[in-house]
C-alpha cells in the first residue's frame, strides 16, 4: 500500500512523523497513538513505530488504561496490533475497558458520562476483545434512532458503517443501505463532509476521514464517484505543512489519513 500512496497522503505521513519527533513524548498519549496508529496504516512500520510503543506502554497505569476510553482505545488497538492480541499490555486494558464502562452499558468519554456512539465505536474497531455482542447492538440500535431524527450527524454514520459488518448486525441491510444513501445525499459540494450537509463549519477533514474510514467497510454498496470527491477534496485543501486545517492538525490529519488511505485500499481491492 506505501507504495500506491499519492504525494499528498505521503506529505501527510512525512507532517504527522515530525509532529512525533517533535512532541519529544511530551504530550497526551491519545495524539501520539492516534497519529502512529495512522502511520501504519499507511504502511509504515519502522523504528520510530516501536519507540512509541515503549513509550506507550511506559504510560500505561497500574490499572491497565490510560487516561480515558478513547485514549486507551487507542493506545491498546496500536499495541495489540504490534504486539499481538496476548501481549500483557493488550490485555491489562482489556480488563481496564470492561470495567470502565458508561451507564449506558458501552462507552463515552468516561465511566460518568452518557455512552456515545464515535467512542463506543473507536473501542469496537481497535480494541474488539474487549466488547460483546451487545455493544455492537447498542451502536446499531442508537444509530437507527439518530437517523430517524431530527439531526443526523455525518460521523456519527461513519462510525456506524465502520463497525456494522460484525456478525451480531451485519445482516441488517435496511440499516446498513440507508446510512450509505444517506451519506451520499450529506455529501457536501466541495465533496467533503462537516457534521451535517452545509453546517456553517463547513467541510472538515475528520469528518470526511471518519466517512471515508466507514464507507470503505462497504466500497462494494458505494458509488465510487463518492469517494473520488472526497478524496480530491482532501487533496486540494491540504496545507503546504502535510496538515490539514483543523482545531488540531495532528488530530484531524491522522483521521483524514487513515480514511483515505482505508478508502483507496478498499477502492484498489474492488477493481
Amino acid at each position: 500500500m506505501k507504495s500506491q500512496l499519492m504525494q499528498y497522503l505521503i506529505n501527510s505521513c512525512k507532517a504527522l512523523s515530525n509532529f512525533i519527533d517533535q512532541s519529544n513524548g511530551a504530550i497526551e498519549i491519545v495524539r501520539i497513538a492516534r497519529a502512529i496508529s495512522s502511520l501504519y496504516c499507511a504502511g509504515i512500520h519502522n523504528s520510530k513505530l516501536e519507540n512509541s510503543i515503549a513509550l506507550l506502554m511506559q504510560r500505561q497505569s497500574n490499572d491497565g488504561g490510560w487516561t480515558d476510553p478513547e485514549e486507551t482505545a487507542w493506545a491498546a488497538g496500536l499495541i495489540g496490533q504490534i504486539k499481538g492480541t496476548s501481549y500483557p499490555s493488550y490485555n491489562a486494558a482489556i480488563q481496564w475497558l470492561q470495567s470502565s464502562r458508561s451507564v449506558g452499558g458501552t462507552w463515552g468519554q468516561h465511566s460518568r458520562d452518557r455512552a456515545r456512539i464515535p467512542t463506543t465505536s473507536l473501542v469496537l474497531t481497535l480494541v474488539p476483545e474487549a466488547c460483546s455482542d451487545e455493544d455492537y447492538m447498542w451502536v446499531a440500535q442508537e444509530w437507527a434512532k439518530d437517523l430517524s431524527g431530527s439531526v443526523q450527524l455525518s460521523y456519527k454514520a461513519g462510525f456506524y458503517l465502520l463497525v456494522a459488518g460484525h456478525a451480531s448486525i451485519r445482516d441488517d441491510a435496511e440499516l446498513i443501505d440507508r446510512t450509505i444513501k444517506h451519506l451520499i445525499n450529506d455529501q457536501n459540494e466541495n465533496g467533503g463532509f462537516g457534521p451535517w450537509k452545509n453546517h456553517p463549519i463547513g467541510s472538515d477533514p475528520w469528518s470526511t476521514g471518519v466517512v471515508l474510514w466507514g464507507l470503505s467497510t462497504w466500497v462494494d454498496r458505494v458509488d465510487p464517484a463518492v469517494i473520488e470527491k472526497a478524496l480530491l477534496w482532501l487533496r486540494v485543501t491540504q496545507l503546504p505543512s502535510g496538515y490539514w486545517p483543523y482545531h488540531y492538525l495532528d488530530e484531524g490529519t491522522s483521521y483524514a489519513l487513515i480514511g483515505a488511505v482505508s478508502a483507496m485500499r478498499a477502492m484498489a481491492s474492488r477493481k
